[in-house]
């Protein structure tokens, strides 16, 4: 009887498996971050084209100066909310990338050995065959020899 199959590599590809999976949530979590991030520089954006569009009723009806100063200086917070907002954005996206990046080495790296694994399986299983039809020609042999000193025993 053959012994099983062991393959000595196995707890370092349930590592890699386990690091895979971790890898899948952070990419996750980062993706929702982003999108999240995202949307709070779009409400950024709409905030600013809203203060922008009060600013020109304002301006185009009889508004005194320091109500347009006020306005004025309003847009200008608003445009550093909106560039603010975008600029987290473009972090947590290059966040995400990185965390892209890192689960495809690690799939990678995991499909490594599971290709190591199958192989040597395969060449397991190959081994166990070729033993066993060793066996087999080995009891064929002795059969017919004993058959074939049977024979001459009786014809002597």
């Amino acid at each position: 009887m053959a012994k099983p199959f062991r393959f000595r590599l196995e707890p370092v590809l349930d590592l890699r498996t386990r690091r895979e999976e971790l890898l899948q949530m952070e990419l996750a979590q980062s993706l929702r971050a982003f999108a999240s991030q995202q949307e709070r520089a779009v409400a950024a954006q709409e905030a600013l084209e809203a203060g922008v569009a009060a600013m020109r009723e304002r301006a185009g009806g009889s508004a005194s100066l320091l109500d347009l100063r006020s306005g004025h200086e309003e847009i200008g917070r608003l445009r550093r909310v909106m560039e603010y907002e975008r600029e987290v954005a473009a972090q947590m996206e290059a966040i995400a990338l990185e965390r892209r990046e890192d689960l495809v080495r690690a799939s990678q790296e995991r499909e490594t050995l599971v290709s190591l694994r199958d192989r040597a399986k395969r060449a397991h299983v190959a081994e166990a065959e070729r033993k066993e039809q060793g066996e087999m020609d080995e009891l064929a042999t002795r059969r017919a020899a004993r058959q074939a000193g049977a024979g001459r025993g009786a014809a002597a």
